[in-house]
């Protein structure tokens, strides 16, 4: 658990359980996750979050999938990419993720639920499931869409070998004012150009 946020016991206990479960059906889901709550860390220092709010990050970063635990198998496992009735079941993992967090009605759980939901809204108001834009997408869903993309592209997928770190950042940019924060995208990069330990997790 993320330090700084203080769930209880019984939500803790039941987290760690769905994540072992997720884990167990999703192998790709638990080292993704782990890689995204550290850069998610890394930027959000870099950026000036305040402690409890990068607390709030932390947690959401490392559970931000977890509501594909109610994505069925044909789905969850298919090996292409996903297109027509099975993307929209898998877009719908960030509202059943976020109704983990806000089922508690803690303020704190509640901060770490909005960050999960938002976490695939674009800046341009293309994202889910929201079409939130701008500055009406919180910063800290903002990192986590940034962080995600990197390394969901530098990971082996079923259907894509990982792609090198060079080509990621020229995707990041590209998408830079669509989908991405440009100014976030611009200090990940920093992050990882400073940090080459950072940039090995990939």
């Amino acid at each position: 658990m993320s330090e700084g946020v203080a769930l209880p016991g019984d939500l803790a206990a039941s987290l760690h359980a769905l994540s072992v479960a997720l884990d167990e059906r999703d192998s790709y889901t638990h080292g993704h996750c782990d890689r995204v709550g550290r850069y998610a860390v890394e930027l959000g220092t870099y950026v000036g979050l305040d402690a409890a709010r990068s607390a709030h990050l932390a947690l959401a970063a490392r559970f931000h999938d977890i509501g594909k635990i109610g994505i069925p198998d044909h789905v969850l496992r298919h090996p292409g990419r996903l297109d027509g009735e099975r993307l929209q079941i898998m877009r719908s993992h960030s509202v059943r993720g976020a109704r983990v967090f806000a089922a508690t009605g803690r303020d704190d759980a509640m901060a770490v639920a909005r960050i999960i939901r938002a976490h695939h809204e674009a800046i341009d108001g293309s994202g889910y499931p929201d079409g939130l834009a701008g500055d009406a997408i919180a910063v800290e869903a903002r990192i986590l869409a940034v962080v995600d993309g990197y390394d969901a592209m530098t990971s082996d997928r079923p259907y894509r070998a990982a792609l090198a770190h060079d080509e990621a950042v020229r995707r990041l940019r590209g998408d830079a004012g669509r989908r991405l924060d440009g100014g976030l995208v611009e200090a990940f990069i920093d992050v990882l150009e400073r940090d080459p330990h950072a940039r090995s997790l990939a």
